[in-house]
């Protein structure tokens, strides 16, 4: 008799748990973004500064753009503009999208 009743009581330990981790994950599920991306609210103004950018970064190192990636650091959006020169070398540039300006120019020695 003891056995059944201390069965029972497991179980519903077990639901319980079971439940409230189900719990957990929906609550926190739904503020988790996996994914940060900046939200384009001026489709037109978004590509005009992503062009400028794209040629003052050019203006610069003077090459092949091989990758453009918009994100967010320190909570403004920025264009990082990777180009590879004619030596072969890498350069990072990192450019303000909301005022164009050039942030951060560096090598990239990966």
């Amino acid at each position: 008799m003891k056995e059944k009743i201390l069965k029972k009581y497991l179980a519903l330990i077990a639901a319980i748990l079971v439940a409230v981790l189900v719990g957990v994950v929906l609550f926190f599920g739904k503020t988790y973004k996996h994914d940060d991306r900046p939200i384009i609210s001026d489709i037109k103004k978004h590509n005009e500064m992503m062009a400028g950018c794209m040629k003052t970064a050019l203006s610069k190192h003077a090459g092949a753009i091989v990758e453009i990636e918009m994100e967010k650091e320190d909570g403004r959006p920025i264009f990082d503009i990777d180009i590879q020169d004619s030596d072969g070398k890498h350069w990072e540039i990192e450019c303000d999208a909301e005022t164009g300006q050039v942030v951060e120019d560096k090598l990239d020695r990966d």
